[in-house]
């Protein structure tokens, strides 16, 4: 795809912060109105105005600086240029860039340097974005909240007094900063849809395997960025662990898409009048503020004057939220286990202990495990039969406060169960764009996902947009 092929704007700012998303950046780029060395010098110029964000644990402005020089003398030269072009890139610390850390927010491996870059990273690289570093998540990416010992806590740059979760949070905080214009982070229980929601910008969760996932770590007999790269060996991982991107509009997402999975763009084309839209408020997924509860209803209400049917669907997902959960309990964490091998020491206990006990069930419970999911899988994805895709909270609130708790009208929810309503999601292997549709009554983000049956990322990518046009956002 050419530079040229990119939708041009003004300023591209969704998110209402005045900030250009990353294809209004790379069309600016592409037309000679600003130089990609300029570009890196204004967003440089954010990450020096905000050193408490602890967004990043490790940035290499120099070399990004030769990579933006590069793509201006390319210009100059009459060159065409990639359809990133100039276009600011950051990664989250569980992906392998060559010759940066990989640490997985892990004192165990805090000088760990890799020599392999993840392939979906080296796509957008070569499209012209400018990779300028890696960002915190929390240890081998466990958790709600970003915070960890190589990287610190990670702040939330739009609402300070939040967080902006995880696991994939440096990365939301990254983006919604205007540090850079475009991350990569990872989800297999809603690392890219939560952290989105809590800092109000943009993520797709890609139908697995869509996007090249090797250069995860840990991979199979756990690798850990060294030798010849390998593919997570444990069951759910391997199943429903994906990469993806996080950015300030569903445009970039799409334009992301493209690059990531070297597919041809495809221009968004959504007819409202000809889709089914199914939904839930998710309150069987776990508990729900009965503000969100109500935001879905209203919608829900909204979108049956603009669609073909709309259709409650309360139940939606239910089955693959126990199935998840009993998967995520029997499924031994081997490649985990054997990156920690002989450096328990560095680890934080309670991930040590978690790796331990995923041990302990023997071949008989994970094959049952196995079945369930497969069996709870195909029922919930009969849904699509009837719809064309389903709408579902990102959380049961808005995003949880700096210790990670989260408030649902005086209950007090916090770490996993936070994510319930992503996690029932995860098992279906189906497409899901985390989009910014509302505030909650404290002025936090309320996000929905947009889920369309597996390989139909473009579908939900065409009504993610649709929406995020036609509500208020943040």
């Amino acid at each position: 795809m050419a530079c040229d092929g990119l939708l041009a704007a003004s300023s591209g700012d969704r998110t209402g912060t005045g900030i250009s998303d990353a294809t209004a950046l790379a069309h600016a780029v592409c037309a000679g109105k600003i130089s990609a060395a300029e570009v890196l010098a204004e967003v440089r110029s954010r990450a020096l105005a905000a050193p408490g964000l602890n967004a990043f644990i490790h940035e290499d402005w120099e070399r990004a600086a030769g990579a933006a020089l590069e793509l201006d003398r390319r210009r100059a030269r009459g060159e065409a240029l990639g359809p990133l072009a100039g276009v600011p890139l950051s990664v989250k610390d569980v992906i392998a860039v060559a010759g940066m850390p990989l640490t997985g927010g892990s004192t165990a491996y805090a000088r760990n340097i890799t020599a392999f870059t993840a392939p979906a990273v080296q796509r957008l690289q070569e499209a012209g974005a400018v990779l300028v570093g890696k960002t915190n998540c929390p240890e081998f990416a466990f958790g709600a909240i970003t915070e960890s010992q190589v990287g610190g806590r990670t702040s939330n740059p739009r609402y300070p007094r939040a967080t902006p979760g995880g696991s994939s949070g440096g990365e939301a905080a990254a983006v919604a900063s205007g540090i850079t214009a475009l991350g990569v982070g990872t989800d297999y229980g809603g690392s890219l849809r939560w952290p989105a929601q809590c800092v109000g910008i943009t993520a797709l969760r890609p139908t697995p395997h869509k996007i090249p996932d090797l250069g995860i770590v840990p991979g199979a007999d756990g690798w850990f960025g060294s030798g010849v790269a390998s593919r997570p060996g444990a069951y759910l991982q391997a199943a429903t662990q994906v990469m993806g991107p996080l950015a300030r509009s569903v445009r970039d997402l799409r334009a992301a898409l493209t690059v990531m999975a070297a597919v041809q763009a495809v221009p968004a084309g959504v007819r409202p009048r000809e889709l089914v839209v199914a939904w839930s408020d998710g309150s069987r997924l776990g508990p729900v503020r009965q503000e969100v509860a109500a935001m879905m209803a209203g919608l829900a209400d909204r979108l049956a004057r603009e669609v073909r049917a709309v259709r409650h669907v309360p139940d939606v997902f239910v089955a693959s939220l126990e199935a998840y959960n009993r998967l995520r309990i029997a499924d031994p964490m081997i490649d985990h286990a054997a990156a920690v091998a002989g450096r328990e020491e560095n680890v934080l206990p309670a991930n040590a202990q978690t790796i331990q006990r995923s041990l302990a069930g023997g071949r008989r419970e994970l094959d049952a495990a196995v079945s369930l999911a497969e069996l709870a899988r195909q029922r919930d994805l009969e849904v699509f039969t009837a719809a064309d895709v389903v709408l579902v909270p990102v959380a049961g609130g808005p995003a949880a406060s700096l210790a990670g708790i989260l408030d649902i009208d005086g209950r007090s929810v916090s770490g996993w169960d936070i994510m319930g309503q992503c996690r029932a999601v995860t098992l279906s292997g189906a497409p899901v764009v985390s989009v910014p549709v509302a505030l909650s009554s404290d002025g936090l983000p309320l996000s929905v996902q947009v889920i369309a049956r597996p390989g139909a990322d473009a579908l939900a990518l065409d009504v993610a947009e649709w929406l995020e046009g036609s509500t208020s956002g943040t």
